[in-house]
Order: structure tokens, then C-alpha cells, then sequence
């Protein structure tokens, strides 16, 4: 799983990421990039993602997002 974040951020990015990086601190992800990035994560892993859950915590790193998925 943590694999497919990495190339989904890759390719919305441009930007090379590991699991531990900050991509908000670090300003990888911009908030269009955030909305890119909801409706990838959406279709590739057939989930639904809220508004109320879009947290930057939610979001930090590959590592969070893909513990964040786990929970949908």
C-alpha cells in the first residue's frame, strides 16, 4: 500500500518522497495537491474520504496516510 501512496504523490508532486516524509512541513503538498491527491486515494483504494477527516495529521506522511486508510 505504501508503495502505491508513494507513486501517487510522485506523480501529483514531482516531488521524490519516502514514508517518513514531512509532506506538509516540508510544503511537498499545496492544497490543490491535497485535492489531487484525496480523489487518487479515493479511486485506488475504493474508498470514501470526508470532509471533516481531511486533517493535516491525517496527512503528514506516506506513513500516516496509509495508517489512515487502514481505519476506512
Amino acid at each position: 500500500m505504501k508503495e502505491s501512496i508513494i507513486e501517487i504523490i510522485e506523480s501529483i508532486t514531482g516531488e521524490v518522497v519516502k514514508e517518513d516524509t514531512d509532506l506538509i512541513e516540508e510544503g511537498i503538498l499545496d492544497s490543490f495537491d491535497m485535492v489531487s491527491l484525496v480523489l487518487e486515494l479515493q479511486d485506488a483504494f475504493d474508498i470514501t474520504i470526508d470532509v471533516s477527516e481531511l486533517l493535516p495529521e491525517n496527512f503528514e506522511s506516506v506513513n500516516t496516510i496509509a495508517e489512515f486508510i487502514d481505519k476506512l
